[in-house]
């Protein structure tokens, strides 16, 4: 049987290890959700506000400690994991302001009866896969909203995060959620089939890599589940002028190594106009080579180690491959000889875009630039993937960059700004990186039975 395990990013050290359920058990805990579903369900809208609200004050008050647990877990440095345990915290506030607005009654012609109306009920239980690279706001983002709704949630987080995940269900009841309500599963992957065929689960969301929703996605279609999936991006960061290449290449590799690049969002290909290439590509190699690495809880790191060594190893692996098919590597890209999955952000240039780097993501400290002769040639550049997940476009001219970036096939563009999520709109890509949305109202009708009620006179 696999182990959850919390292994120290940072030092390379198991500090606390965890045993799967064994899948004889998971009936029993689906049963036990779906007893919590039918309370939780009925309970009102107004009091299922209050639990979230509550939630979000326990954020609050152990953000520190929150911070520091997935530190160790996946060694998110501690300014970034507090800007992620904030978030989940404005994520629950803002559904439990909003979702009563939402969830109301919609109202429809009538179209000769007394009233039509659309109910926006609970579907039941659902069933979560998450990753380690955002181990709350992952979770937050499916579980908040649903909670609302009157669903139950049962969840999978990855097996490198078991301090976090529990967390979350033991913040939840203390916030007064009814036990069933939510529950965290050390399930192992291979028994994830047997919770998504039993009819009492309703709904599937995951997000990770192509070949998990891929399988998901299989399974759910199998049983007739609905699913949502946020996969993976090769998002473009595209440059057309700035008054300031410096400030602006620094600010697209901050993006880029945020998290030590494993971030779906974050800008892995930054497309720049050749008239402004050859000096962007020096300010970015300074400010690569500017960047702090360190462990998770030393205030000085700008960048953590990677999540685990084989994730680290992988990034170097294919950093290596790039540049023995022509890529040029200014700096870095290299295993750091220390404790923990530590290596240096690496600047490449000259990727052929139908190569593995040029054509699939890579979830890795790597600040990638590609040449775009002219503003056709960048949107060619932009488009050339079979991801679709966030663009950015930069530029003084807002009209300007606006028009590029509604060519961008991406479920999210951004001008001036890239890595944007927020509760108030919604998150989701197209093509290889998923289907579905996350956030605002979309997240509250992915999983509801929108049910029609017609009213009629009795004529007899």
């Amino acid at each position: 049987m696999s182990t959850y395990a919390l292994t120290n990013a940072s030092t390379g050290q198991v500090e606390e290890t965890f045993e799967s359920i064994k899948p004889e058990q998971i009936p029993g805990l689906i049963e036990t959700a779906h007893e919590g579903f039918k309370k939780w369900s009925q309970t009102s809208i107004e009091d299922r506000a209050k639990v979230l609200n509550a939630f979000a004050d326990i954020i609050d008050r152990d953000t520190e400690e929150l911070a520091d647990i997935i530190g160790r877990e996946m060694g998110k440095p501690l300014e970034q994991g507090k800007s992620e345990v904030t978030k989940v915290g404005r994520t629950a506030r803002w559904f439990a302001e909003h979702a009563a607005e939402f969830l109301a009654d919609t109202e429809l012609p009538a179209s000769g009866a007394e009233k039509t109306y659309v109910k926006h009920d609970p579907l039941g239980v659902l069933f979560g896969v998450m990753p380690w690279n955002f181990p709350y706001n992952q979770i937050a983002r499916f579980a908040l909203p649903n909670l609302m709704v009157g669903n139950a949630i049962m969840m999978k987080q990855a097996a490198i995060c078991p301090v976090s995940s529990q967390r979350f269900q033991t913040m939840l009841e203390e916030a007064g959620l009814p036990a069933g309500v939510y529950t965290n599963l050390y399930l192992n992957s291979d028994d994830a089939e047997k919770v998504i065929e039993d009819f009492r689960i309703k709904g599937v969301s995951l997000t990770g890599s192509e070949a998990a929703g891929a399988s998901v996605a299989g399974h759910a279609a199998k049983n007739l589940k609905r699913s949502v999936l946020e996969l993976g991006g090769n998002d473009p960061f595209v440059v057309l002028d700035t008054s300031d290449v410096k400030a602006l290449a620094q600010k697209a590799v901050t993006y880029r190594l945020a998290n030590s690049g494993q971030v779906c969002t974050s800008p892995k290909r930054i497309i720049v106009l050749e008239g402004l290439y050859d000096e962007f590509v020096d300010a970015a190699r300074e400010a690569v080579e500017n960047t702090k690495v360190g462990p998770y809880n030393d205030p000085e790191t700008d960048m953590g180690p990677l999540s685990s060594e084989s994730a680290r190893d992988e990034v170097v692996e294919r950093i290596e491959k790039a540049v023995a098919d022509g890529a040029t590597l200014h700096t870095g890209g290299k295993k750091i000889d220390r404790p923990g999955w530590f290596m240096e952000p690496a600047l490449l240039t000259d990727i052929d875009l139908d190569s593995d780097l040029g054509c699939n993501e890579l979830f890795g400290p790597a600040v990638m630039i590609y040449k775009a002769k002219d503003e056709e040639d960048a949107l060619r550049i932009a488009n050339h993937t079979e991801y679709g997940l966030m663009a950015s476009v930069w530029s003084d001219d807002l009209e300007r960059a606006t028009a590029f970036a509604e060519k961008i096939n991406a479920g999210m563009t951004t001008v001036n700004s890239h890595m944007e999520s927020d509760p108030a709109f919604p998150f989701g890509g197209i093509n290889k990186s998923g289907y579905g949305r996350e956030n605002a109202q979309w997240a509250l009708y992915g999983f509801t039975n929108e049910r029609m009620v017609r009213v009629h006179k009795q004529e007899l």
